[in-house]
């Protein structure tokens, strides 16, 4: 294989009136894999997986609306107009059916995808997410974290955020990459965090909808992730007919960052139709 196909390319796309920063790595003639990333990240979270995937995949990595380089409208966004996103960057790729991986809001709108866009969808992960609706406290909290990040941005949320995501002796122990991380969420439109915000408190991610996704998926969680638990992932994977599950031992919410070898090998070994050992 020639190497110098796997570099990528990052372009930007006006997809449903809103330009989104579209990355792509591998070759033209491998199967497409769509990664999303969580709130308050980027593409750039997929990192220490896309030299990986693009081994396989022609793998596009975006950053969703209101996050990264892409644009951040002000006001409510919602998962359905997320996903409506994603099929819109397929579209613009000439990409007739794509695997998907998600974390995060990313599985969210990859529950959405599935039963929304499920012809598009060849394979589908779902990792440190959550499925259902937001109660009454939920969605107060919400309130509260969107009203702070508008008027204070999204530094307000590293410290909370951080312990959720990373373990503190993996912090501890790679700073540098927790920084990284840091940055990230500091890096955030408060626009589109509150924007994304709204969509996640809004979303109806109910067991009916999620037991018509026909699409082969893999449901993974991190042992620790206090938010995205794995009984959460079970859940998902019980709700979603023939869906597998897979947990990381010792991961938290950012556990593709914390366990990058153990997180990838499990995504591909199921990508590409193999018995993860």
């Amino acid at each position: 294989m020639d190497h110098r196909k796997r570099l990528t390319d990052d372009m930007r796309a006006k997809i449903n009136g809103t330009e989104l920063l579209i990355s792509v790595s591998g070759p033209d003639d491998r199967p497409a894999l769509i990664l999303n990333h969580s709130l308050a990240t980027s593409h750039e979270m997929w990192g220490l997986q896309v030299p990986l995937f693009a081994r396989h995949f022609r793998v596009v990595a975006i950053d969703m609306r209101g996050h990264g380089a892409s644009a951040a409208p002000k006001g409510a966004y919602s998962l359905e107009q997320l996903a409506d996103d994603v099929v819109g960057v397929a579209d613009h790729l000439g990409l007739k059916r794509f695997n998907y991986l998600g974390l995060s809001i990313g599985g969210m709108i990859g529950q959405v995808l599935g039963f929304r866009h499920g012809a598009r969808l060849e394979r589908l992960v779902l990792s440190s997410t959550l499925m259902g609706t937001v109660d009454d406290a939920g969605a107060k909290a919400w309130d509260e974290r969107n009203a702070l990040v508008k008027q204070q941005g999204t530094r307000t949320q590293i410290d909370g955020t951080m312990a959720r995501w990373l373990s503190a002796d993996f912090q501890k122990k790679a700073p540098l990459t927790a920084q990284w991380i840091r940055d990230l969420i500091a890096a955030t439109p408060a626009d589109g965090y509150a924007g994304c915000g709204e969509a996640i408190k809004a979303m109806q991610l109910t067991a009916d909808r999620l037991g018509t996704i026909k699409t082969p998926t893999l449901v993974i969680a991190g042992q620790k992730d206090p938010g995205a638990t794995p009984e959460m992932g079970a859940k998902i994977a019980a709700a979603i007919p023939g869906a597998r599950s897979f947990v990381v031992p010792g991961g938290y919410h950012l556990c593709n960052v914390e366990f990058p070898h153990i997180f990838s090998e499990a995504v591909l070994a199921f990508l590409l139709g193999r018995e993860h050992g």
